[in-house]
């Protein structure tokens, strides 16, 4: 690999990403980072050493907009919108590139952080799935979710969601979703909700109720996404009212053993956005676990498998029920569950 032609092109890259999703600041932060790339030699040097790890990029706005956050570097603190500066994106990228220089150690230190991008907007999709399941089987849930991060997600029952024509949720909840809809509803709004278990697995699971794991969380979301930035927040404090189970560890292996299907109640597997980061052989061992549990559904003891992943069309947001094996598209969204179609027929 040519790391001197791979990282400035990646920084780049992101930084297009980022503008045509809304965040022109971070985005120009990165453009300026890939520049800088060939006249900074510190930071041509941390990149350099952190190039194998995937998403270089958002490891290093994350890691500037943590030691934001944190208070440890007020001169970023002075520009960011998150932490109430000016949005001066140009007077931003002056500041982080002297933190680096100031601070080379700490850097490396937060570069060996894994990206957590646990974006609750796609509550949303996943929502739907659980309308249609709880519809079609309507038993209470035992909900286990791979690649739970800080488990966000599996409070998604305890969120207020509104659409075109349609609300759904606790109207106290401090958490709002309000996802840009292109078509459709959700079906079966109307279906008892019931979930009696929620636990989740992740190799490097985040507590909410830590204040540097939810800063971590935090530094990830792109500092001009208000919005974005918020809902986190309202959503860290959900998790630190309700409590989930959460497992260190390898989610499929464990996922075989916890997600056992039990009688009197629908057990559904369900995870978002991981399949693009694993290996194939990784696929095919999910599919396989996958496989298994729903071996062992019957009509008493249901099984699901709920993921949004990548499709044909975006993200696709899909619900398979066993022990019949009926497999329903839910919605197409984009990575962060915007521009939600929803269809309208199993």
């Amino acid at each position: 690999m040519d790391v001197a032609r791979v990282v400035p092109q990646e920084l780049a890259g992101l930084g297009e990403s980022c503008m045509r999703m809304g965040s022109p600041f971070f985005g120009t932060i990165l453009q300026r980072a890939a520049a800088a790339y060939e006249t900074d030699p510190v930071l041509r040097d941390l990149l350099d050493r952190h190039a194998s790890r995937s998403r270089v990029g958002l490891r290093l706005g994350g890691a500037a907009h943590f030691r934001a956050l944190r208070g440890a570097a007020p001169a970023i603190a002075a520009h960011y919108p998150s932490t109430g500066g000016d949005g001066d994106a140009d007077a931003a990228w002056h500041a982080v590139a002297g933190d680096i220089r100031a601070h080379l150690a700490e850097y490396d230190a937060l570069f060996e952080r894994p990206v957590q991008t646990n974006e609750v907007a796609r509550a949303m999709p996943l929502l739907g799935a659980m309308l249609m399941l709880a519809h079609a089987a309507p038993l209470p849930l035992r909900i286990f979710e791979i690649g739970s991060s800080a488990g966000l997600l599996l409070n998604f029952d305890r969120y207020r969601y509104y659409g075109q024509g349609w609300s759904w949720g606790d109207s106290q909840s401090p958490v709002h979703l309000r996802n840009r809809t292109a078509t459709g509803a959700p079906l079966h709004l109307d279906a008892a909700m019931n979930v009696i278990e929620r636990q989740g697995c992740d190799l490097h699971p985040l507590d909410a109720a830590n204040a540097d794991d939810a800063d971590t969380l935090l530094s990830f979301i792109w500092p001009d996404q208000h919005e974005r930035f918020e809902r986190l927040r309202a959503a860290i404090g959900v998790a630190r009212e309700h409590t989930v189970h959460l497992v260190q560890g390898d989610g499929i292996e464990w996922a075989r053993v916890a997600a056992q299907p039990r009688e009197g109640a629908a057990t559904v597997v369900m995870h978002t956005v991981i399949a693009e980061h694993m290996t194939p052989d990784a696929r095919a061992s999910l599919r396989e676990a996958i496989d298994e549990l729903a071996a062992h559904a019957s009509h008493r003891a249901p099984f699901a498998w709920v993921r949004m992943e990548p499709g044909e069309r975006g993200y696709d947001t899909r619900l398979t029920q066993w022990p019949n094996e009926n497999e329903t598209l839910i919605a197409t969204s984009d990575g962060h569950a915007q521009n939600l179609r929803w269809f309208d027929s199993p």
